[in-house]
């Protein structure tokens, strides 16, 4: 018996000697792509939108979402929190810039686009010093290429970066990288799984808009006996006078149709047997190429699949339209909502670790610890929240 090997595509990490940096991918174009899949698909952009909201809740209390944690960009602490969990939720990684003061406090902190950092070399433990940062990796240059120090919050470890990089005012501070697959040296992304699936939605989007804009669908075919008879001179008053009834004819055709069938007439020519008038002439609508069932069958198919990498998204927090789901008081909602709580438990409790870390550290908030607001607390709040 022959076996035959499937090979399956894998995402590589690549030591690219051009940028220094092990690349995201053969191309390093891999968290690009992956953000443009989720955008392409209404469902996968849809499923991260409403994961990004479970993973902040209710936020932290109006008067801690509004603490400025960087006087630099005027970003509050629950904009930070909320491109955190967006970089989480989609790459299952985020890469976050620090600035330290002379005290060893951190004076600010902001998310850097997953997509502009790549990881530096490594030593023998495998720990890597420094993050690389560009706004472009297809085809970097190494002049574009700005490496800042990996996180560590040792003080003889920033007196040495301070020192080597020529004093305070020239430090370009630290990076954390927080990466949920350890054993990688980055993550793969939560579509990583569904990629095709993602695709497959948009692609289907594409195509039967296609069939609409410039398919026959909605056309109308009009056959008749040759308008313009055989043996007539190029250039002669007999012949030009039958091609102008011909136009005449045609145009006379798409009024009868109606207004909203102009432009959407194909007239054609061709030879009849017989010499009754629907022998003459014959008026055929042209019907959808679309099979929705098939594609009805694709999509719930798709979207499905993708609910589950975004950790089991119930389907009913993103369609809710069904008259069941709002039996016995909304009960169904409400135990969708408790479900979806606790699958996004782990990811919840990363981004608010992340973010107490930094804010121990802070020269403003060091006494300070956030907790998000649950979206489900008790029945009152059930009945509240939308």
């Amino acid at each position: 018996m022959r076996t035959l090997l499937i090979d399956v595509w894998k995402r590589l990490t690549p030591w690219s000697k051009s940028a220094d940096v092990y690349a995201n991918d053969t191309d390093n174009g891999y968290p690009e792509r992956m953000d443009r899949l989720i955008n392409n698909s209404v469902t996968a952009k849809s499923a991260a939108a409403i994961m990004v909201q479970y993973l902040i809740g209710k936020g932290y209390g109006e008067e801690n979402n509004n603490l400025i944690i960087n006087k630099n960009k005027n970003l509050k602490l629950i904009d930070f929190a909320d491109d955190v969990a967006d970089d989480l939720v989609k790459q299952r990684g985020v890469f976050i810039h620090i600035n330290w003061n002379a005290l060893y406090q951190i004076a600010d902190f902001s998310v850097i686009p997953y997509e502009w950092c790549r990881i530096g070399k490594t030593d023998s433990n495998d720990y890597a010093g420094k993050v690389a940062v560009s706004k472009e990796w297809l085809r970097p240059k190494k002049v574009d290429i700005q490496l800042i120090d990996t996180f560590n919050p040792r003080k003889k470890v920033i007196d040495a970066q301070v020192e080597k990089a020529g004093g305070w005012e020239h430090y370009k501070g630290q990076v954390l990288y927080v990466n949920m697959d350890t054993k990688l040296i980055y993550p793969l992304s939560r579509i990583d799984s569904v990629a095709d699936d993602c695709d497959s939605e948009s692609q289907a989007a594409i195509y039967k808009n296609r069939l609409l804009r410039k398919g026959f669908f909605g056309n109308t075919l009009v056959v008749t006996r040759p308008l313009v008879g055989e043996g007539l001179e190029p250039g002669s008053h007999a012949l030009l006078d039958a091609e102008s009834e011909r136009e005449k004819f045609q145009e006379a055709i798409k009024d009868s149709l109606g207004a909203q069938n102009t432009g959407g007439v194909l007239c054609l020519e061709m030879d009849f047997a017989g010499e009754k008038l629907e022998d003459a002439i014959l008026i055929k609508q042209i019907e959808s190429k679309i099979d929705d069932k098939l594609f009805d069958y694709t999509e719930t198919s798709v979207r499905e699949n993708i609910l589950v990498a975004f950790n089991n998204l119930p389907a009913g927090l993103i369609k809710t339209n069904e008259a069941s789901l709002f039996g016995n008081s909304g009960e169904a909602i409400r135990e969708m909502k408790r479900t979806y709580w606790e699958n996004t438990t782990k990811e919840r409790n990363l981004l608010t670790s992340v973010i107490n870390q930094l804010l121990q550290q802070s020269q403003d908030y060091a006494s300070l610890t956030v907790e998000p607001l649950k979206l489900i607390d008790d029945d009152a709040a059930l009945n509240n929240t939308e």
